[in-house]
């Protein structure tokens, strides 16, 4: 996956960014409502030099009208100016109040000053504009150099008198809004950076990708709605099955030299549903022509067989003890004959050491010569050391990652508990995916799913121990009849190393029960 991550998060979270840019355009548009209303009227000054009949003595006169053109500027907010506009107008201000309401400009080069003066009254403003105007004329012409005649050399008029302005000029309600609306979606977008730094939770393949140095076999989606149970049983036209046979195909390419490959299924804590994936994995790999051995490793908390509904007292734990041989403790399971089931048996004091022996050892070459392929459910790298005693046996180690519980030291850990006891991490499977509903794909699983015939509910007759079948129907090998699933698993959520939150799109049944002992069987399970 070369998709970048932070893309991908505003891709998903692309509400949050939105809800922030409408919060900020309202903020703007409320700050705009609880703003004073300012007016701002706008006068025109011409000033030019009254003596001169000649060409030259207007050219001169202009350019020294020019250059006094910032000390009118200056004077125009000066008290000398702005006093006799208080006293005419009756204002209840200060001259110095006042030059902070009136904003002077004279163009580069010209002879042109305005005015423009801002108030909470629009015809206050035109007002004061034409009075400071009046005033300004006024005090130029008596400190201008006079002529012969005692007149003033400089003269001034009003090109354009101040008018009430139709509309306030502050505040910028749209400019407010647009600004409003910018910080919003930067607030929103920092806050999604920010939670996504700080973040340790693994809820993306990419990060699965890259906190575990490993590659991606497959991404199973979860299933909202759905019959807890297994996918590749109950629902076997889904989508979550579709990413089983995906996963399958994907398995396919490693240890592709290796003639009976073995390979160890774990996960980092529990509740992730390692259990389930490796027997929908062990179901999509029989729905070839090869043999299938699922083996329950998992001493501790052992769930493979409430899951297919097989006997639990005989499995891996009796074999490893020297009481029962590898051909009795294999039972078939399926319609075709192609999967076999070896469960974990009765729960041992020792699980580490009965791993960790050379009858496990024994085991796997035996069964090597017995099958085609041989899936090891385990238990959690996190919790118990058992796993990591099996992956130097096998030819690859299978991580699964859920989405909604496991965190980046925990998955980083399983990793490198799995290098560290001299195995190989074949991949991740990145469990719980968030379904993607788009183009045909959808369209597909969705019509299969509603025309398709389910498996739930159909009926078999309960299977009979070991001990009390015929001597005819005992099973002494890879023989695979159909076996009798009871009732349905209640899976619950791990608790103590998995995350506690409660995640309502994720109760899909797809975990197994592992923190609370062996999943009760699943109901109706019959191979399609």
């Amino acid at each position: 996956m070369n998709r970048n991550p932070y893309l991908a998060l505003f891709r998903h979270f692309w509400y949050v960014v939105v809800i922030g840019a409408l919060v900020g355009a309202v903020a703007g548009w409320g700050l705009s409502q609880l703003s004073t209303r300012e007016y701002t009227s706008t006068t025109s000054m011409y000033f030019s030099l009254s003596a001169g009949v000649t060409g030259n003595d207007i050219n001169q006169g202009s350019t020294y009208t020019q250059n006094q053109m910032l000390s009118f500027a200056q004077l125009a907010t000066s008290s000398v100016v702005l006093q006799p506009v208080i006293d005419g107008l009756g204002l209840d201000t200060t001259a110095g109040a006042l030059a902070k309401q009136i904003s002077v400009t004279t163009p580069q080069n010209t002879v042109v000053l305005q005015l423009d003066v801002t108030d909470t009254s629009p015809t206050e403003a035109a007002a004061i504009a034409n009075a400071t105007a009046a005033s300004l004329r006024t005090q130029v012409e008596d400190i201008a150099p006079k002529n012969a005649q005692g007149n003033p050399t400089v003269a001034t008029r009003v090109i354009a008198p101040a008018v009430e302005p139709a509309g306030p000029s502050a505040p910028n309600e749209r400019l407010n809004i647009l600004i409003g609306l910018v910080v919003g979606i930067l607030i929103a977008a920092g806050g999604l950076l920010l939670s996504e730094t700080l973040s340790t939770r693994v809820d993306s393949e990419e990060k699965a990708i890259a906190v575990s140095g490993a590659p991606s076999l497959g991404t199973v989606r979860r299933r909202r709605g759905a019959t807890p149970g297994l996918a590749m049983v109950g629902d076997t036209r889904s989508s979550s099955a579709e990413d089983f046979r995906q996963l399958r195909a994907n398995l396919e390419f490693v240890a592709v030299d290796v003639p009976s490959p073995v390979f160890v299924v774990t996960s980092s804590i529990l509740g992730e549903g390692k259990s389930t994936v490796a027997i929908n994995l062990a179901i999509a790999l029989s729905e070839g022509d090869k043999r299938i051995l699922l083996i329950d490793a998992d001493l501790r908390r052992p769930g493979v067989a409430g899951y297919t509904g097989l006997v639990p007292g005989t499995g891996l734990s009796t074999v490893l003890a020297g009481r029962v041989t590898l051909a009795d403790a294999v039972q078939p399971w399926g319609d075709d004959g192609a999967l076999s089931v070896m469960t974990a048996g009765r729960i041992p004091p020792n699980p580490s050491e009965l791993l960790s022996s050379r009858a496990m050892t024994a085991l796997i070459e035996e069964a090597r010569g017995m099958f085609d392929v041989i899936v090891i459910d385990t238990p959690p790298l996190g919790a118990v050391a058992d796993a990591a005693t099996l992956v130097p046996e096998a030819d690859g180690t299978v991580v699964i990652v859920d989405r909604t519980a496991v965190r980046r030291n925990q998955l980083l850990h399983a990793v490198e508990a799995v290098r560290r006891a001299g195995g190989s991490v074949a991949g991740i499977v990145f469990n719980k995916a968030r379904a993607k509903r788009s183009g045909d794909a959808h369209y597909y699983y969705r019509l299969d799913d509603e025309q398709a015939p389910r498996a739930h509910g159909a009926e078999r007759a309960p299977r009979l121990p070991a001990a009390d079948r015929p001597a005819g129907d005992r099973p002494t090998g890879p023989v695979r009849p159909v076996p009798a699933p009871p009732p349905a698993p209640a899976p619950q959520r791990a608790h103590g190393h998995a995350d506690t939150r409660a995640d309502a799109d994720d109760a899909d049944g797809s975990d197994v029960d592992e923190a609370n002992g062996p999943a009760t069987p699943a109901s109706g399970i019959a191979r399609m």
